[in-house]
């Protein structure tokens, strides 16, 4: 399951900034494969990140994750036009600090115990350890 999908994209900066950086074909609709290939990039981006402190996949996205997605695909798929902004790139550098923030466990997904990874059925992810790992622990 990605973390983003374009109408996150839509919904967060309108249509008219996917159709500017993604509409190669200029027919006025963003084309499916760059916007795909961008979610894709966020995609492997953020599990690069959150694969050192939780299982993936996630069960559910949590709204920060899918935040981080939409910026950096905005910015990866804005890389190959001419339409990259300052804006674009600071908030892809900021999505970056976050997943490395995600990432050490100095911030947390904001999920609730039981959603906090896949693995062991009954296990509740209490999030990240000082350890570097998952605190899991098995309901009886």
């Amino acid at each position: 399951m990605p973390y983003a999908v374009e109408s996150d994209i839509t919904d967060l900066y309108g249509p008219q900034l996917l159709i500017k950086i993604a509409d190669y074909d200029r027919d006025g609709i963003p084309d499916p494969e760059v916007v795909q290939k961008g979610l894709r990039s966020a995609d492997e981006i953020i599990n690069a990140y959150l694969s050192a402190l939780y299982t993936l996949p996630l069960p559910s996205t949590p709204g920060v994750v899918r935040e981080a997605a939409v910026d950096i695909a905005v910015y990866k798929i804005a890389l190959l036009r001419a339409g990259r902004t300052d804006e674009m790139r600071l908030r892809y550098e900021d999505a970056l600090k976050l997943l490395e923030k995600i990432s050490t466990g100095k911030v947390g997904l904001g999920l609730t115990p039981g959603e906090g990874g896949a693995g062991t059925p009954g296990a509740i992810d209490t999030g990240p350890s000082k350890a570097g790992r998952s605190i899991r622990t098995v309901r009886s």
